[in-house]
């Protein structure tokens, strides 16, 4: 589960080197370094308290749920940006509404 958002940290900072300089990639640049044994020592909690911190805009902060997937008795943590959350929230509406022959609340 630790290693889940560790390894979405390290995803996220690694595709801010290959980007072009934004708000985002300059507010990981500026946010606190942590050695492997202070990482490891950190909940799952911290380790997203750290990240949010580090973001000034809110679509870029991470929300995380805990979650139990069909067919296992393990619960895991996800966690999502504000922006994919909102996307997904926005692409299940039009899917719903594509079901009843709309779109975006006009007949086709």
């Amino acid at each position: 589960m630790n290693k889940n958002i560790l390894a979405t940290l390290t995803v996220i900072a690694i595709t801010g080197c290959a980007m072009p300089t934004s708000q985002s990639s300059k507010d990981l640049e500026e946010a606190p370094r942590f050695t492997e044994e202070e990482k490891d020592a950190m909940t799952t909690e911290e380790k997203v308290a750290v990240y949010n911190e580090s973001m000034s805009e809110e679509k870029d902060k991470l929300v995380c749920r805990r979650e139990k997937r069909v067919g296992s008795h393990f619960p895991r943590t996800v966690c999502f940006t504000r922006e994919e959350i909102e996307a997904d929230r926005q692409s299940a509406q039009d899917a719903v509404w594509r079901a009843k022959g709309t779109l975006n609340g006009t007949a086709n």
